[in-house]
């Protein structure tokens, strides 16, 4: 059945019988866990909510009892009572292997208070200071019976969690996260954090997404090294630095093995290389099953594209922008048919090559302080390589931005990002401090639009200007993207445009706290009829104050790890020039501020404004995805601007 022209098959039935075929490119080879029919039967029923829940939940049995009861039930034909039974009586409760930890490092009034003037701020770091004891985790299988298994891998140490349904560690969220740790002055849980990932390089050869067995077909935005650059940089820990990095220098062995990709200069003047995201895998991610199924079945009947359209998923899911326009063929698609066109694995992004800039000056400096003078590898030289590569790919000289590649199309993207400035942040960490020349005199160019989209959104500069109904897409305002935008404008001298993103940042933590119930005793009381005592989000609206974000797969958690993080590193940073936030709607509120974004705004209108320098291509009828071959990680695939 075809509708609308798109392409798009009607659902199949849950009960629809699914025969793994041979050679599946899961993440992992469990029958439970990563595919195979009985996690294809579970979750095509529709037992939980959130397709997470089942594949975090441990086996209360060996997994060959486990198998062997869901044949018994009939496997792919079982009702969804007999299944529902079934889960009940051999899975456990999903996080039940992890116990919070007491943290006695805590200080309860650490040093970056003292960079803070306003007293109401002051106080709201010192609250959200103590957070950190509720999302501190250490792994802890005793309850788990004999051969019983979990899809949480191996951690050593402790860890902080985000928080909300991601019960376990998270890659790119870790640095963020740390950055707060650090001010907070929790050393010693930063170093065991940093030692976990470290383990699971050693382990893997690279950070999975997440600390589960679904997610070892995937890493996330490689920021380990720098992790460990930030943690030297407060401790002066060298020996760590000596420990650790084999290890980094691992990881970054890994992201150019697999995920270099070759293009051709637009005046034929030779071949650079630059890194994307890419993952091999025909099958649904475990933990968002339904969601890929669906999303591939209704847009086409061809198990190739469908295929495709699983592996570009899960890309787009290793990129931690999951997902946003920038991953479509088509951004103006209708919100329901966006991800038909997903092709996550032809976009050569700018933020992760910016990402590997840093890594590799990083690694330059890390080799001299080991005195590692035997490494036969040149990483400055491998940095400034990145860097001239990504001038010629990425770079627009009359807007200063820079723009993800685009390899099907063989043209850089128009999608502007905050991804568009993070070159500014990462170029401008050089040996001689400061940016160039080059770097600089187009800065000013670069930053005019941040100016001007955060005049309009009082909530936080979103993360793309497209209202795509995706959460990392307007309207949403990321914390680690505030963290980036604050990074590019102090890196480039643009001092007065990282304080208003910081009090702008602030304003949206502090006033959604305030809102969902939070309270500082003697300082600030607690609103009527509010039943909850704050929450710390992971992402915020840019057109309200305090108002929490949404899109996406999954409801806006709390907690929340890289919001905490960012907060007290935006606290200690610009602590001395922010001012106590207002809070429309509340009695903290001095005149009802709005944005001049509506909540309806559309691509098209945004482009009105000057920010967008041209216009989309046009959703059509006939774009149907076709199986075009996509390079797998082993091998490079070429294009020619």
């Amino acid at each position: 059945m075809l509708i609308s022209g798109y392409g798009v098959r009607a659902l199949v039935a849950a009960s629809v019988v699914f025969v793994a075929f041979a050679g599946a490119k899961g993440p992992c080879d469990s029958e439970i866990y990563c595919q195979g029919d009985l996690l294809h039967a579970v979750q095509m029923a529709k037992l939980y909510s959130d397709d997470k829940a089942f594949v975090d939940k441990p086996t209360l049995k060996p997994p060959a009892q486990v198998l062997a009861s869901f044949a018994e039930i009939g496997g792919v034909n079982a009702s969804r009572e007999a299944l529902q039974k079934f889960v009940n009586d051999n899975f456990g409760q999903e996080g039940s292997e992890l116990k919070p930890v007491d943290l006695t490092e805590l200080d309860a009034n650490p040093p970056f208070l003292a960079s803070v003037s306003d007293p109401t701020l002051r106080a709201f770091g010192k609250t959200v200071n103590g957070y950190w004891s509720t999302l501190v985790r250490e792994q802890d299988n005793s309850a788990l019976c004999n051969g019983c298994v979990s899809s949480m891998l191996s951690l050593k140490y402790h860890f902080v969690v985000p928080g909300g349904r991601f019960r376990e560690s998270y890659y790119w969220d870790t640095y963020f996260t740390i950055e707060g740790l650090l001010r907070s002055g929790l050393r010693e849980l930063t170093r065991s954090n940093i030692r976990d990932l470290l383990a699971l390089v050693d382990l893997y050869g690279f950070v999975p997404n997440g600390a589960r067995v679904y997610y070892l077909d995937r890493s996330q935005p490689p920021l380990l090294t720098l992790m460990v650059k930030i943690y030297y940089e407060h401790t002066k820990d060298a020996a760590f630095v000596a420990e650790a990095l084999p290890l980094l220098q691992k990881e970054h062995a890994y992201w150019q093995s697999n995920h270099l990709v070759n293009i051709t200069k637009s005046d034929d003047s030779g071949v650079v290389q630059l890194s994307r995201y890419i993952v091999d895998t025909d099958q649904p991610r475990p933990e968002s099953y339904t969601k890929d199924y669906e999303l591939a079945h209704n847009a086409t009947t061809d198990p190739a594209i469908q295929a495709r359209i699983y592996a570009d998923m899960a890309t787009g899911a290793e990129s931690g922008w999951d997902y946003s326009t920038r991953w479509v063929k088509y951004p103006s698609a209708p919100t329901d048919r966006l991800l038909y066109g997903i092709h996550t694995r032809q976009v050569v992004p700018v933020e992760l090559n910016a990402i590997l800039y840093q890594v590799e000056q990083t690694l330059a400096s890390f080799v001299a302080l080991a005195n590692s003078s035997s490494d036969s590898i040149d990483y400055r030289e491998l940095a400034q390589s990145r860097r001239k590569a990504m001038y010629a790919v990425f770079y627009d000289q009359p807007s200063g931005l820079f723009y993800d590649y685009i390899l099907d199309e063989h043209q850089r993207s128009n999608i502007l990002s905050p991804a568009s400035l993070w070159p500014y942040w990462s170029f401008g960490a050089n040996d001689e401090g400061g940016v160039s020349h080059e770097d600089g005199a187009w800065a000013n160019v670069a930053f005019s639009p941040v100016s001007r989209i955060l005049g309009k959104s009082p909530g936080g500069f979103p993360a793309t200007l497209y209202n795509s109904g995706q959460q990392w897409d307007y309207p949403s305002a990321w914390p680690p993207l505030q963290y980036v935008l604050m990074q590019a404008a102090l890196t480039t001298g643009h001092v007065d445009l990282a304080t208003q993103l910081a009090q702008t940042f602030a304003n949206s933590v502090f006033c959604a706290w305030f809102k969902t119930g939070g309270s500082i005793p003697g300082i600030l009381e607690k609103l009527p009829n509010t039943n909850d005592t704050g929450h710390m989000f992971e992402k915020f609206d840019s057109t309200q104050v305090g108002k929490e974000g949404g899109g996406g797969e999954y409801t806006v958690q709390a907690g929340f790890g890289w919001t905490n993080g960012i907060l007290i590193w935006t606290l200690d940073t610009f602590g001395k020039s922010l001012v106590a936030p207002v809070c429309p709607g509340t009695p903290l509120a001095a005149g009802e501020a709005t944005s001049t974004f509506s909540s309806a705004s559309t691509a098209s209108t945004l482009s009105e404004s000057s920010v967008v320098s041209s216009t989309p291509p046009p959703v059509s009828s006939s774009w149907v995805p076709t199986a075009t071959a996509v390079s797998t990680p082993s091998s490079n695939a070429t294009s020619s601007t």
